[in-house]
């Protein structure tokens, strides 16, 4: 509405090319499916720079990133329907960056402390109403938006069909008639006008040339397309330009009347002084269906006709909302001239004249919200984007309702649109308006999932991004999102960067790295089924080499954080435990090989006692695979009739094959003898084999839960470890015939039974039978051996 206004815009500097990266069109990347390729990055260079007092930079900056983004891709890509999102969501960047910069902007609260003496000028009072009143301004910074983000699509893509600038108003009809009639065109002649007069057409109920009337479609949607980019000027000199200066003539008649002084104390005229009186005249065009669609949308808008305008809108949300907006603050300005206009002078309109218009133009004035609800009806059955969504609520001031259709979007919207509301959240924090905390959280709480979840094989390239992000969500849901960070990124270059990061966002990295270890051990246990019934299974196969090694390199996390050793150790055992609980005694070792820092603790401790036991399992398996396979088999009987030199030869074979067997048993002898000394260390362990009254500073960093379920386990162990050792070392005391092996056997007794170790508690009834009823073959070994039941010698 008013000159000054445009040109004073907020929105003039949000496409400032300085902003913008100088692409050389030798390198531009033809390919329509970059467009927002890097946000993820800009965005985070940007609101992490940023500060609460400089939140319309922030603003400038995300708006003109969107845009440096779209016009990577080629001009007539950046609007289709695969590039349309970023548009939209540069579009609400300068939405509310043009919002906040007005509601930061000191206004005058009345009329009287800006016009201080009577003038003559209604543009000076439209210029004061716009300051003091606050809902009309706000129409006004709207309307100054859409024509904006138009302007700039119309800039960026290029598309435009050019208009032929000639300086001669409908050359190929003046043609004709200096022509005159042609042998070939006689028809076309007789219904041609005469004249080539603006009224020549209507007047004369005749056509022009074709190619004119072509050239006036294109000219009449031209100048639509530049008053809706709120390029007015523009429009008027495309009009003289193309020799039509009476349309420019009809146009200029929209200007309010302006008194000028000059340099000399003359005054300029300005505007027109018989607006009223134009605008009854335009009504005429804006309702003349024989008219040009769009050239009776550009007067309707002008002169505050709606339904003219409606149909060159085609139902697009943009153009019908600018249509409407245009059209209100039409009404209120007129209306405000009619009743606050000093002198009766300035308003030169005849008092029917004003009738005439008043009752030929009514104009219903409608609140911001009664305007969307008409557009309802308009829009062909289109619906609202996010985008839109988003931008509507904003214009109405509701964002405690996007925080809440954010509930929706965030299970529902693209990744980028979370991303959009992420950074929407942490810029109206900036401003001081975030209704609803908790939401919010949740918004920037399913970003970060989704950037985590977005990590490629395991590696981590931006890790300062992810831990800023998470550094915005409350502490207790900080430690759980950067645990989930660390469990995807499982490969070791990377992972001293993401302790680093966290630490320098100031997120508790040790607690993350705690919970990330937990998750692997719980991700091993999911896996396999329940601990307390796999460990009876008799297979014991590795189900998932990847996902163990993921759980034993997780422990690296507290090795790379400062005072975290003991922790380290106490998750180790877990892991262990777990471990063999599922029967991998291979991993349960890898994972006591990666230890390696050791120190006097309960920890440490319990460590040695799971280290002796796996030590030992890995002697037996050494000396059950020698004793089965690795004895050499016997040499093959001679035949009756063989030769002499085949008898000496098989008396060679046979004498080296003793000596085979004699090294064997040796190397047996020496291997059980190292088994059982393993297997006896963990049966005579110091204090009881994973027995553990108190509790280390450690385990105070861990819930009340993981210490009952680490007791709980610790038991467990005993009840089903030590009788597995116990048999193990009968096992070994009776494969062979050995008599004081099998005296040794029998004595095992005494070992289980011994209340000061009180090992036979650990056992079930049928796991006593079990070591009984093996006893009891040793004792009738013994007994065959001339023995007694115990394996001493019988006095005769």
């Amino acid at each position: 509405m008013s000159p000054i206004l445009n040109e004073t815009s907020i929105l003039k500097n949000l496409n400032d090319t300085s902003l913008r990266h100088v692409l050389d069109e030798s390198s531009m990347i033809v390919n329509a499916g970059n467009a927002g390729d890097g946000l993820n990055e800009a965005f985070f260079e940007i609101i992490q720079s940023g500060r609460p007092s400089e939140v319309l930079d922030t603003l400038k900056r995300l708006a003109q990133v969107c845009c440096d983004s779209l016009e990577v891709v080629e001009p007539w890509h950046r609007y289709n329907a695969q590039n349309y999102w970023l548009a939209e969501e540069a579009n609400t960047w300068k939405l509310l960056y043009c919002l906040f910069a007005d509601s930061v902007t000191e206004h005058p609260e009345s009329l009287e402390s800006v016009i201080v003496e009577p003038t003559l000028s209604q543009q000076a009072l439209v210029n004061a109403l716009f300051q003091c009143d606050p809902e009309l301004r706000l129409l006004q910074v709207l309307v100054d938006w859409l024509e904006a983000t138009a302007a700039y699509q119309e800039e960026t893509t290029q598309t435009a069909a050019p208009v032929i600038c000639n300086n001669i108003h409908w050359g190929n009809t003046l043609h004709e008639l200096l022509i005159g009639s042609s042998l070939f065109n006689k028809e076309k002649n007789k219904s041609m006008v005469t004249c080539v007069d603006p009224d020549a057409p209507k007047r004369q109920n005749k056509v022009i040339h074709s190619d004119d009337k072509k050239d006036d479609n294109d000219l009449c949607k031209k100048i639509f397309t530049e008053v809706r980019c709120g390029k007015f000027e523009e429009a008027v000199s495309l009009c003289i330009g193309a020799g039509q200066a009476w349309r420019g003539a009809v146009l200029q008649g929209w200007r309010l009347l302006h008194y000028e002084k000059g340099e000399n104390g003359c005054i300029t005229l300005r505007g027109n002084a018989s607006r009223d009186l134009w605008k009854w005249c335009a009504l005429s065009i804006a309702n003349n269906v024989s008219e040009n669609i769009h050239y009776r949308a550009t007067v309707g808008i002008l002169c505050g006709n709606l339904q003219s305008a409606v149909s060159a809108c085609q139902g697009n949300w943009e153009d019908l909302l600018w249509a409407h907006l245009r059209v209100q603050i039409e009404a209120r300005v007129d209306k405000f001239l009619h009743e606050h206009h000093a002198t009766a002078e300035a308003n030169t309109t005849p008092a029917d004249i004003l009738d005439l218009l008043q009752n030929d133009l009514q104009i219903e004035e409608k609140s911001l919200q009664q305007v969307f609800n008409a557009m309802k009806s308009l829009m062909d059955g289109k619906r609202e984007s996010n985008y839109q969504t988003c931008q509507r609520y904003l214009m109405l001031g509701q964002v405690r309702t996007i925080m809440q259709d954010s509930l929706e979007w965030i299970e529902n919207g693209e990744d980028r649109f979370v991303r959009f509301l992420a950074h929407l959240v942490l810029v109206l924090r900036h401003m001081g308006k975030d209704p609803q905390h908790d939401i919010g959280d949740k918004i920037l709480e399913k970003y970060v999932s989704q950037l985590i979840y977005g990590l490629v094989e395991g590696s981590c390239e931006f890790p300062e991004l992810i831990a800023y992000y998470t550094s915005t969500i409350p502490g207790d849901r900080q430690i759980n999102l950067y645990a989930e960070l660390m469990d995807q990124t499982y490969k070791s270059e990377y992972r001293g960067n993401v302790v680093e990061a966290g630490i320098k966002a100031g997120i508790d990295v040790a607690a993350s790295a705690r919970a990330a270890i937990k998750k692997a051990i719980t991700d091993i246990q999911t896996g396999y089924g329940n601990v307390d019934s796999i460990f009876t299974q008799t297979s014991a196969n590795e189900k998932d080499k990847t996902l163990i090694n993921k759980v034993i390199s997780s422990l690296e996390w507290l090795s790379l954080i400062e005072n975290q050793c003991d922790e380290a150790l106490w998750l180790s055992n877990a892991m262990i435990r777990t471990f063999i609980f599922i029967g991998n005694t291979d991993a349960a070792l890898l994972c006591v090989s990666s230890i390696r820092q050791m120190f006097a603790s309960s920890e440490l401790r319990e460590h040695l006692c799971l280290k002796s036991y796996l030590e030992a399992l890995e002697a037996f398996a050494t000396w059950y695979r020698h004793f089965i396979s690795g004895q050499p088999k016997d040499v093959e009987p001679l035949a009756p009739n063989s030769s002499f030199s085949d008898k000496v030869h098989h008396e060679q074979r046979c004498a080296q094959v003793e000596q085979q067997k004699a090294k064997w048993r040796n190397a047996i002898l020496h291997q059980s003898r190292h088994t059982k000394n393993l297997l006896y260390n963990v049966l005579l362990f110091p204090g009881g084999w994973l027995q553990d009254e108190n509790d280390s500073e450690a385990s105070q960093n861990f819930t009340k839960e993981d210490r009952d379920e680490r007791t709980k386990q610790l038991d467990t162990l005993r009840r089903l470890c030590i009788p597995e050792v116990c048999i193990l070392i009968l096992k070994i005391l009776q494969s062979g015939d050995d008599v004081e092996q099998h005296k040794e056997a029998v004595k095992l007794c005494d070992l289980i039974a011994d209340d000061n170790r009180a090992l036979y508690e650990v056992f079930t009834k049928n796991k006593l039978f079990e070591i009984l009823d093996r006893i009891k073959e040793s004792s009738l070994l013994l007994l065959e051996k001339g023995r007694d039941i115990f394996g001493y010698e019988l006095n005769e």
